[in-house]
């Protein structure tokens, strides 16, 4: 079973899976351990020969993220420059990931993932506070497999609306996760309420504010 098969069966099973993310290039030359796939973070480590020979070797789904400057990411890349960077990747990819706000400028990419049954990981990023739920129900799109809703979370009403999202839409995919130090300390509850993607990051470098190494997230997640 390859890879992509094999995350597509986890996903099926509606486990919690940790997701460990690569931001650091030292990462790139150790063995990834303690997640479930490894996301490359391609606006940090670029396309290089490393970051090819990584992606061939490994032996773990791989989820391929060039993120967009106003939702995080480090490269101050174009749309086609992030683009391109999906497709060097792609035949390695089990699944993207792309901030919604981006799709009718990827279509490309997009029919592409689906053609390859490449599961497509739909974002939404707000680095100030968490929406309401009403506010963050109009960014389902229909050709997303999974919608990712990272958030910045800073009073206990704010978990209270992630745990409102995961109810209210129990019956699709859905990742939800805080930033913050409130946000970092509820990721384990959205696991366990059915969080499918939980981010915790490999290396020396957190992809998010308040991010957990990805072996401590999984221990949590184990317990």
């Amino acid at each position: 079973m390859t890879p992509r098969q094999r995350f597509q069966e986890a996903l099926k099973a509606a486990k919690p899976l940790t997701v460990g993310a690569i931001a650091d290039p030292l990462a790139l030359y150790t063995h990834p351990s303690g997640c479930d796939l490894v996301e490359l973070r391609l606006d940090s480590l670029g396309t290089g020969e490393d970051v090819i020979s990584f992606a061939k070797n490994c032996d773990l789904p791989l989820l391929i993220t060039a993120r967009g400057h106003s939702e995080g990411g480090q490269a101050d890349w174009q749309a086609p420059e992030r683009q391109n960077a999906y497709f060097q990747l792609l035949d390695f990819a089990s699944a993207i990931d792309l901030e919604l706000r981006d799709f009718n400028e990827f279509t490309k990419l997009l029919s592409e993932a689906k053609q390859r049954e490449i599961t497509i990981v739909g974002s939404y990023h707000n680095f100030t506070l968490t929406p309401t739920v009403a506010e963050l129900s109009q960014n389902i799109h229909e050709l997303a497999d999974i919608h990712k809703f990272a958030l910045m979370t800073n009073s206990p009403k704010c978990i209270e609306r992630h745990l409102e999202l995961i109810e209210l839409f129990s019956g699709r995919p859905l990742s939800v996760m805080g930033m913050g130090p409130l946000g970092a300390a509820s990721r384990p509850l959205m696991a366990k309420a059915g969080s499918v993607l939980n981010y915790g990051f490999l290396g020396s470098t957190p992809t998010a504010p308040n991010q957990w190494p990805a072996s401590l997230l999984q221990q949590a997640l184990n317990v």
